[in-house]
């Protein structure tokens, strides 16, 4: 009896694939990283050739409302974003959701608390594992750190960014908030600057500056 063609690339698909995106590291408490197999991909979201193999897993698993936390579309909102992580590893967009479900999970503002299948940081260093030279990646785990108050850390992954990406303006800008938190003023200005140097980002951060003193308003004579 012949295996229907859907069956056939699935196989394919898993025996290719399986083995490159490994679960990897250990979750903040120490225990090692894991999760369920591969099924569907991996998918390296920063690389175009495979950029037509993931609008079926979002039309499946990343709408709208699952990327808001408004319901799940095959699954629970964590199921979706598990399949959705578990098939395009480093997904900027589905990492994003996932931090920010858990930030909504820790301050209890989601109508339906569950947990995630897997902890963000073991999603997320898969995902470096995976594609070690995806900034946006490194940045996102630099974000997440940066949450959960852990901004030592955090400035180490934001520097691995941009020794990446070095013209980056959105890691410049996230980090030179980081170095603020981190009061070194002299070096979230020298960020800044790089940033507002661009183009014209959100003046939120600016304004940080001029309001500790270190980003100084000509005066006009």
């Amino acid at each position: 009896m012949k295996k229907p063609l859907t069956l056939i690339l699935l196989l394919f698909s898993t025996h290719v694939y399986a083995e490159k995106a490994p679960w990897v590291g250990n979750d903040l408490k120490g225990l090692p990283c894991n999760g369920e197999g591969q099924g569907y991909g991996p998918w390296d979201y920063t690389k175009l050739r495979e950029r037509p193999k993931i609008p079926i897993v979002e039309h499946h698993h990343f709408t709208p409302q699952v990327e808001n936390h408004i319901k799940g579309q095959e699954s629970y909102i964590t199921g979706d974003l598990d399949y959705t992580l578990r098939a395009v590893p480093n997904h900027h967009k589905a990492l994003l959701s996932m931090i920010r479900y858990q930030s909504k999970l820790n301050k209890k503002s989601l109508h339906d608390p569950r947990p995630l299948l897997t902890s963000p940081e073991c999603y997320l260093q898969r995902a470096i594992h995976f594609s070690p030279m995806d900034s946006g990646s490194i940045s996102l785990y630099a974000y997440y750190l940066k949450e959960i108050g852990q901004l030592e850390k955090a400035a180490d992954y934001y520097q691995k960014a941009l020794d990446i990406s070095p013209d980056s303006a959105k890691i410049q800008y996230s980090y030179s908030l980081l170095l603020i938190n981190l009061k070194q003023y002299d070096k979230a200005l020298e960020y800044a600057q790089k940033v507002y140097a661009h183009g014209k980002p959100p003046e939120g951060l600016k304004n940080k500056l001029i309001k500790l003193g270190v980003w100084k308003i000509p005066v006009h004579k």
